[in-house]
């Protein structure tokens, strides 16, 4: 893990703890991710003609890279919708987390997810990351959930398919990055990763909004939102923001498995923004569990 690719994570998640937080805040529906989609759409388009992207002369794995991108977005997005439809800020949102940190470090080993396989202590840091995000979705009296729930049910279920997702769309992008770079762009920086963010979010808009078209609870949402849409544009630009900065930082580490596992600073944040903005309970597994995952953090970036 390199200074600049740390710092960039660092500035990132902050960003994507905040959209998260409104998402869960108004009501999750597919009509705000469609929104949100459209806000990085167009906060990203100036930079489609500023960065010096081959688009013409990418060869077809770049696509296929976008397009796989995009299903894993659309999974991700889903799962956010209905997870935080069910279940607390607090509780999902490391359970979400946690899954694709296990399947990551796992994949490292047999897909090209960076240049060199996460070191050993790395490893051990994702373990302990992954425990951690699992005790901290662990109930407390006050929760809405119950221990069965944890064992089998919608959460586990919509967190499973958001952990697809997220390995989807965390592979492809690394893919992405790495093509681009070897094209011929001299530096992959905010600009040209702006641009393909662009590209991604136009996939989102057309099958977001293609499901909202065909559900009547989503176009009628979609209408109040636009009478009053600071709140969907405010997401759009920190997640637009937010994930051009991971693209940038995958091609500073060795590994995107490892830079995955360090966006779980996020965490820690989303913990204090359910308590402090969403009046969510703090329990002794949650605090337990945040522990874990600042321990596993410091042990991933050992060098090796």
């Amino acid at each position: 893990m390199t200074i600049a690719a740390f710092l960039l994570i660092l500035f990132s998640v902050f960003l994507h703890t905040g959209w998260n937080l409104l998402l869960k805040e108004d009501k999750p529906s597919l009509a705000f991710c469609l929104l949100i989609n459209a806000c990085g759409f167009l906060c990203m388009l100036p930079c489609l003609f500023l960065a010096p992207l081959p688009l013409k002369g990418m060869p077809g794995g770049f696509w296929l890279c976008l397009g796989g991108s995009i299903i894993g977005e659309l999974l991700y997005y889903a799962s956010l919708v209905q997870g935080y439809r069910h279940f607390d800020f607090s509780v999902f949102y490391p359970m979400g987390r946690a899954l694709p940190v296990a399947m990551l470090a796992i994949g490292a080993f047999f897909l090209p997810l960076g240049r060199q396989c996460p070191s050993g202590w790395a490893l051990v840091g994702m373990a302990v990351i992954f425990i951690g995000c699992m005790c901290m979705s662990l109930q407390g009296k006050a929760s809405r959930i119950t221990t069965k729930s944890l064992v089998s049910g919608q959460l586990w279920l919509w967190a499973l398919i958001g952990a697809t997702g997220t390995c989807f769309y965390t592979g492809f992008d690394n893919a992405a990055a790495n093509l681009v770079k070897e094209s011929g762009v001299e530096a992959w920086g905010i600009i040209p990763a702006c641009a393909y963010n662009c590209l991604v979010n136009a996939g989102l808009v057309a099958g977001n909004g293609l499901v909202v078209s065909f559900a009547p609870h989503e176009r009628r949402k979609f209408r109040e939102y636009l009478h009053s849409a600071w709140l969907p544009l405010a997401a759009g630009f920190c997640d637009a923001l937010c994930y051009s900065l991971v693209l940038m930082a995958y091609t500073k580490a060795n590994n995107s498995a490892v830079v995955f596992a360090f966006r779980q600073l996020g965490l820690p944040l989303g913990f204090l923004a359910g308590v402090l903005f969403l009046h969510e309970k703090a329990h002794a597994w949650k605090l337990f569990g945040l522990a874990c995952i600042v321990v596993g953090l410091l042990l991933s970036i050992i060098p090796q």
